[in-house]
């Protein structure tokens, strides 16, 4: 078992100096050309006229997707190996399986940073059209609902065993 916690733990640290430095450069580079141009660019351009509104949300647009889409598949690394600390820690304190904990955990997370991206990209959605912000709003929840309904398979499982 102390094997196992040593092996999970040094896991993590590998793939947070192998994916975090890159990763986190990538969203924090993300982040500012999302600040600057939601706070700054696009309200200016907005005051010159509709279309260079759109033209600069684009432009905008274009870069933040570019640095969010390296960051990603970092995220994703990230995120599989740091859902092994709270699986293992509450996981047996529930009685779940080692995989089911981490499935949970890891949907979990994922759900977190799906609302996350969401909620950077609404300000572009809304610039080009709201309704494009609310067909990325179903898709989204549609791919939200299959996490969950993941989720709630293994809880449900584990909930209707306790009561038989």
């Amino acid at each position: 078992m102390v094997a196992s916690e040593s092996n999970e733990t040094d896991e993590i640290i590998r793939c947070l100096k192998i994916h975090g430095p890159v990763t986190f450069r990538n969203f924090l580079t993300a982040l500012l050309v999302w600040l600057f141009g939601v706070l700054v660019f696009i309200p200016i351009a907005s005051s010159l006229g509709e279309q260079t509104g759109l033209a600069c949300s684009l432009i905008i647009f274009a870069a933040f997707t570019a640095f969010m889409y390296r960051a990603t598949f970092g995220f994703k690394k990230l995120i599989d190996a740091f859902s092994l600390l709270p699986a293992r820690k509450y996981g047996s304190k529930r009685g779940l399986a080692r995989e089911d904990a981490l499935t949970i955990f890891r949907h979990s997370f994922y759900i977190i940073f799906i609302l996350i991206i969401y909620l950077l990209y609404f300000p572009f959605l809304v610039s080009f059209h709201f309704a494009i912000s609310g067909i990325a709003l179903i898709i989204i929840l549609i791919w939200i609902l299959f996490l969950l309904l993941k989720i709630l398979s293994i809880l449900s499982s584990k909930i209707i065993g306790k009561l038989t």
